[in-house]
């Protein structure tokens, strides 16, 4: 199997009193972004422990997220999901028969001897090391630090999982140290924030790698310019509204610029602005809502970065425009439900496509659209370099 797995790793706390929490855990965290959750919870009964991870798993597929059961091969064969193996489990060989083939399989070591011989076990799937700093889900264990784990890593030959007691301020030196991803139990839960503080480690790791130029297309009112901007400061790279650039450097407004040229010269401008988007390495671009139906836009977007179609239904963008009523090609509810059907064939052709709601706030919506971006890059869509 060659396995990508994502920058955080989530694992349950071990504390849940019963599977509905951690079923709704697993929703607030998928919703946010998370796609690998290991539900560690020891104490559930059988019965319980294979419905909970039954009822994740569910709600994993929604998302393209993986499902993996701590220690329990039995209960990882009847749900057909990943096992995580510790030394006192069953081998990981007994793990690969018994298992689908497409169900990961990952051991956990403390040392580099366990490290290498898990990197040349051909039925183990990824490694965790650990824990590299003091952590309550191991008691008595001391930590093997961030050199331990960098000298693991200077060795590895799959996926590495740094685990223990990493938060995150800590995340930059175990990332730096060449771990692939790192288990999190207690900073997620941390003050009972768990979505925000999700969104938190999420969005650090990312800036760590940015998706280089992402171009929000749709219609006028779909929220590229909110959601653009949020993106923006999340992941602190620039924002570059197409619309407000032109209306800043011509001094007019874009519905006035439409007026006196039309728009076949207004997109000659906005090309013109597009073509300049090249110099920034990485970045957030809100195009207009008629930028993509131009053909020489599209290629343009096409070679410069990733298009991200914000898809959202018609009677959510009336409201929006009705409220609003300053948009340039706005002049009736019948017009703009006639562009709306013309512009959604184009739309359409985006690589990526994000079904909003209208509904939901800026937060949940740009978690929408981070996930979409990253998750195309972490489950081997090509990667977008500057």
């Amino acid at each position: 199997m060659n396995l990508r797995l994502p920058p955080i790793y989530a694992i349950t706390p071990g504390t849940a009193r019963g599977g509905e929490e951690v079923v709704e855990m697993a929703a607030r965290l998928f919703e946010a972004g998370i796609r690998v959750l290991q539900v560690r919870e020891k104490q559930l009964p059988d019965r319980d422990l294979l419905r909970t991870v039954e009822g994740a798993d569910l709600l994993a597929r929604e998302f393209g997220a993986t499902v993996i059961v701590d220690d329990r091969v039995d209960v990882a064969r009847i749900a057909a999901l990943g096992v995580h193996l510790g030394g006192n489990d069953l081998p990981s060989r007994i793990a690969r028969e018994l298992l689908p083939a497409d169900a990961p399989v990952g051991v956990s070591t403390h040392d580099l001897a366990a490290a290498r011989a898990a990197f040349s076990d051909a039925s183990c799937d990824y490694v965790a090391f650990g824990p590299v700093f003091e952590s309550s889900t191991k008691p008595g264990r001391p930590p093997r630090g961030v050199e331990a784990l960098a000298q693991v890593a200077r060795e590895k030959t799959k996926p590495l999982v740094a685990v223990g007691g990493i938060t995150e301020e800590s995340l930059d030196p175990v990332f730096d140290a060449g771990a692939d991803s790192a288990a999190i139990v207690g900073a997620l839960a941390q003050g009972g924030f768990l979505t925000r503080n999700a969104r938190r480690l999420l969005d650090h790791a990312r800036r760590r790698d940015p998706p280089g130029r992402v171009y929000l297309v749709g219609f006028m009112g779909s929220g590229k310019t909110a959601i653009g901007r949020r993106i923006s400061e999340r992941l602190r790279f620039p924002f570059v509204d197409l619309d407000s650039e032109i209306e800043r450097t011509s001094g007019l407004t874009v519905r006035a610029l439409f007026e006196a040229l039309g728009e076949p010269a207004f997109r000659e401008r906005e090309s013109a602005f597009l073509d300049g988007t090249e110099a920034l390495p990485a970045a957030v671009v809100s195009t207009g809502g008629g930028s993509f139906v131009s053909e020489r836009n599209r290629a343009a977007i096409a070679r410069l970065g990733l298009p991200v179609f914000l898809d959202i239904p018609f009677d959510a963008v009336r409201e929006r425009l009705v409220e609003k009523g300053d948009r340039p090609l706005f002049t009736s509810v019948e017009q703009a439900a006639r562009l709306f059907a013309e512009r959604a064939p184009f739309y359409k052709m985006a690589p990526v496509r994000v079904a909003l709601t209208g509904r939901e706030s800026i937060e949940e919506s740009t978690d929408k659209v981070l996930s979409a971006v990253y998750d195309r890059r972490e489950l081997g869509g090509p990667r977008l370099e500057s």
